[in-house]
């Protein structure tokens, strides 16, 4: 299996812990081939809301002097992506946001109802199985608010599986990469 990590700046060194690589370490030993790009939102340009991608470059962003087209087509390739964020006020970190708001041409500009709502058509044939895991201080509310948020994600990009993870702080760093591995080894296998 193809695991694609995005990970924001902040988990390559938090309080001496080192989290990319403890996520990184976990997804090989299921025997995954791992990339990660670790995400910085000062080099990756803000989303124009254009519509570009949807009409001019179908699939491919028109801003083309940062590494958002790469990362999109790196998802898309993947069979899995890991999604590693600081959480912040129950959001995505910044340098995740940015990276995230440049996917949009993965989808179609299309609409649909699905799931009584009305949805972005699938561009794609699939979308890649979509685990987020959210770390840092945060309060009950704040995860809570993650986990609903990259459940109206999942909505929009329709992956086959969605997981969020959740954790206030590096104690519960060893529970969240067992369930990592769990989920890499049995749930996502197709």
């Amino acid at each position: 299996m193809n695991v694609l990590i995005l990970c924001d700046r902040d988990s390559t060194g938090t309080a001496g812990f080192e989290l990319r690589e403890q996520v990184e370490k976990t997804a090989k030993e299921t025997g995954s081939i791992v990339q990660t790009v670790v995400l910085n939102s000062d080099e990756i340009k803000p989303c124009l809301g254009c519509f570009g991608c949807w009409v001019k470059t179908p699939g491919l962003c028109v801003i083309t002097n940062d590494c958002a087209n790469d990362v999109s087509r790196e998802l898309m390739r993947a069979d899995a992506v890991v999604i590693l964020s600081k959480l912040t006020y129950g959001g995505f970190s910044p340098d995740v946001k940015a990276a995230l708001d440049r996917c949009i041409p993965n989808i179609s500009p299309f609409f649909e109802i699905y799931h009584g709502e009305m949805h972005h058509k699938m561009r794609y044939e699939s979308f890649p199985y979509w685990i987020t895991i959210g770390y840092g201080d945060s309060t009950r509310d704040e995860r809570e608010l993650f986990r609903e948020l990259t459940d109206r994600n999942a909505l929009n990009m329709r992956p086959p599986k969605h997981f969020c993870i959740t954790m206030p702080n590096a104690d519960e760093c060893s529970d969240a990469l067992q369930v990592l591995g769990q989920i890499l080894s049995e749930g996502v296998r197709t």
